[in-house]
């Protein structure tokens, strides 16, 4: 169901609740809203661990930040300019009422959004505002402003919609229509933005392979071979189905071959035979093991040659998900549950490029990829690097096989179609399991696999390799918005102590 416009509502509420209340009555509206936020969209967690602790501790965690958010707009919504008297920040002495409250609390929403999706540990952006746009017609100002800025932008309306419900309370008619319009002009304005989407350096023809695994996943994985001979055999059908040679490249999704095909001879036999049959490249997700610990590649398999072939081999996935593929402070997190021992063998980041570079075989040219992993979907900067590294399209290959039928699917497919117009690129996302889509720089779902069945997707996807104004700016929008709301707070904090001594003055003069 498309109900993006819920969000307004469930942020405007937030802002009016919370206003002019003290800091631990914010604090503790802020932690309820939060769990009332993530609970149910972190619930893929449980599916996926099969018991609620990580559910608990990570819906616990995320909400803290809605309970430090909750604290600090209490405190500075009493700023007085805010409360609607003179005195306060100089810069908002001329601003209204109404504009400065609506401008306070959509800065320190988006300013804790950005705090938590970049930290700690590269933070974690599942939630944003930005990702809930999807259907929107805010979403191209994606492409203007990056995730952090379609946030901003989405509270600002969110504040206006509320200022507007108060006015109507109030009767007072002119503030009603003025935010109103301004909520309107904010969340439809971007509409009309011009997104160039056009293929700049021609198109590829890409087939994205779903290979489906059992339901009890788990042990598809362990009986040796069934998952990267299920793709196999759904490439073999493509390629029946598209005649050989009929494609560039075939993208497998993450965790395709479960033993990994550059150490186990028959694995490699697998995946060559499939590469064969469709006479090109394709891209298989593996996992090789050095020692004692592990990495997520992806690595370009050629038909005949097999993998390792060319100068850029493999991309290796450079944000693993802590507490889930790592366990940081692994020792003192034990102490608190042994749940921790189900990682056995934690996954290290990549150093390399952000980018595959694959022998397109139909073209006789090579084509650059940006590249990005699973959850590596929700963060700007990763895709950033391998867009500015020459990607003149984006791969998200991904396994979501642990989290059944949850949301956590679709919650990464709205990622991936935020992300293709943040940075201008086409999407192809191959699932093990669904959704296996292709997205273009619009953001529109152009062909998308039902989940848990074998299929596959055949798609000319655009080549671009100018960048769009987020790419651009990169950091920027974040680390501004995140500044602007430091300053708000730290002047909110100033005026608690002013007024606290304003309180306790008559006291002191009667002691002295």
């Amino acid at each position: 169901m498309n109900l993006w416009w819920s969000a307004l509502i469930g942020v405007g509420a937030l802002m009016l609740l919370i206003r002019g209340r003290g800091f631990w009555a914010g604090a503790g509206l802020g932690l309820l809203y939060g769990f009332g936020l993530f609970t149910p969209l972190l619930h893929f967690t449980m599916v996926g661990m099969g018991n609620p602790i990580g559910w608990i501790a990570l819906t616990v965690f995320e909400s803290l930040y809605l309970a430090g958010f909750g604290g600090a707009w209490a405190v500075v919504s009493r700023l007085p300019r805010l409360k609607g008297s003179s005195g306060g920040l100089r810069v908002l002495r001329r601003v209204p009422t109404g504009v400065a409250n609506v401008l306070a609390f959509a800065l320190l929403w988006s300013g804790v959004e950005e705090l938590r999706s970049v930290w700690p540990l590269g933070g974690f952006p599942f939630g944003r505002l930005a990702f809930a746009m999807a259907d929107a017609p805010v979403l191209p100002a994606a492409a203007y402003l990056g995730s952090a800025g379609v946030g901003l932008l989405v509270a600002l309306a969110a504040a206006c919609a509320a200022h507007a419900a108060q006015a109507v309370y109030k009767r007072r008619v002119i503030p009603v229509v003025v935010s109103t319009v301004l909520a309107a002009t904010l969340l439809v304005a971007p509409h009309a933005l011009p997104l160039d989407t056009r293929a700049e350096n021609g198109t590829v023809r890409i087939g994205a392979v779903q290979g489906n695994v059992a339901t009890d996943f788990e042990d598809a994985f362990n009986r040796a071979l069934e998952v990267t001979g299920n793709h196999a055999a759904a490439t073999k059908e493509l390629a029946s189905d598209v005649g050989p040679g009929g494609l560039d490249l075939v993208v497998w999704p993450e965790n395709s071959a479960d033993l990994d095909p550059r150490d186990y001879p028959a694995s490699a036999t697998i995946v060559d035979e499939a590469a064969r049959a469709v006479q090109a490249p394709v891209l298989v997700g593996a996992v090789p093991f050095v020692g004692d610990i592990r990495y997520n590649d992806i690595l370009v398999w050629n038909p005949g040659d097999g993998a390792g072939k060319s100068d850029h081999p493999y991309y290796r996935k450079h944000r693993p998900v802590p507490f889930a593929e790592y366990i940081p402070a692994r020792s003192l997190v034990r102490r608190l549950t042994t749940q921790v021992d189900r990682v056995g063998v934690d996954m290290r980041p990549g150093t390399g490029s952000s980018t595959l570079t694959v022998p397109a075989a139909a073209q006789g040219r090579a084509i650059t990829f940006a590249m990005g992993v699973c959850f590596e979907v929700a963060y700007d900067d990763i895709l950033r690097t391998g867009v500015k590294q020459g990607g003149q399209a984006i791969i998200i290959p991904t396994n979501n096989a642990s989290f059944l039928d949850s949301g956590e699917a679709a919650q990464q497919l709205a990622q991936g179609r935020v992300q293709a117009v943040v940075h201008g690129r086409s999407v192809i996302q191959a699932s093990t399991v669904g959704y296996t889509a292709i997205i273009n720089p619009r953001g529109k779902v152009e062909q998308v696999t039902r989940p848990y069945t074998r299929a596959s997707l055949v798609a000319d996807v655009a080549l671009r390799s100018s960048q769009t104004i987020a790419d651009r700016l990169g950091p920027w929008p974040g680390i501004i918005i995140l500044t602007g709301a430091v300053v708000m707070i730290a002047a909110g904090i100033l005026n608690l102590v002013r007024l606290r001594r304003k309180a306790a003055a008559p006291a002191r003069r009667r002691r002295g």
